[in-house]
């Protein structure tokens, strides 16, 4: 159970319209102006450059969260649609190093899908696995009160072939 409400929760935190990439950088590189771009061809890509210090992009759809040797882009709207997205740095001769590459769906085209199949299942999930284990701790209790019964029997038993045996070493001597 705790799996399947951890499971969940993963999901929806994937599906809760933040999309992210982290952009590793050599130290080297860490000057240099952003880039953020969708792909056009396998060499091209349309988009913009930002400084260090930008942690809000376009127009709020982009947040940036700097790190020590990469920076993290979290995609809140995708103003530009789906597809593959770059991050990168600018270099002096306005070239685009590429970091990190990644495609991005509208995440209400997934998070849709996925709701409609994951959450009718949570109750019926919670609802089987709490009879499931109020079953099993049942069946535990009554295992425990036939082995109760049982080692009585056993006990009256042995009591039984005691004196039994007793009165037969009464009567031998």
């Amino acid at each position: 159970m705790l799996l399947l409400t951890t499971v969940v929760f993963w999901l929806a935190g994937i599906c809760d319209g933040v999309q992210r990439l982290t952009c590793p950088y050599d130290l080297m590189d860490e000057g240099l102006p952003r880039v953020w771009c969708k792909e056009t061809s396998p060499q091209c890509c349309t988009g913009f450059s930002f400084s260090r210090q930008s942690q809000s992009l376009d127009a709020g759809s982009l947040k940036v969260t700097q790190g020590v040797d990469s920076f993290t882009v979290d995609v809140l709207n995708l103003t530009q649609g789906e597809g593959m997205y770059w991050c990168g740095v600018l270099s002096s001769n306005n070239t685009i190093i590429k970091l990190a590459e990644e495609y991005f769906y509208s995440s209400s085209y997934v998070w849709d899908i996925l709701r409609w199949i994951l959450m009718p299942l949570l109750p019926m999930v919670s609802i089987f696995s709490y009879c499931y284990l109020n079953r099993k701790h049942q069946n535990k209790k009554e295992e425990g009160q036939l082995m109760n019964i049982a080692m009585t029997s056993d006990l009256a038993q042995n009591n039984r072939q005691n004196e039994d045996s007793a009165e037969e070493i009464t009567e031998l001597e």
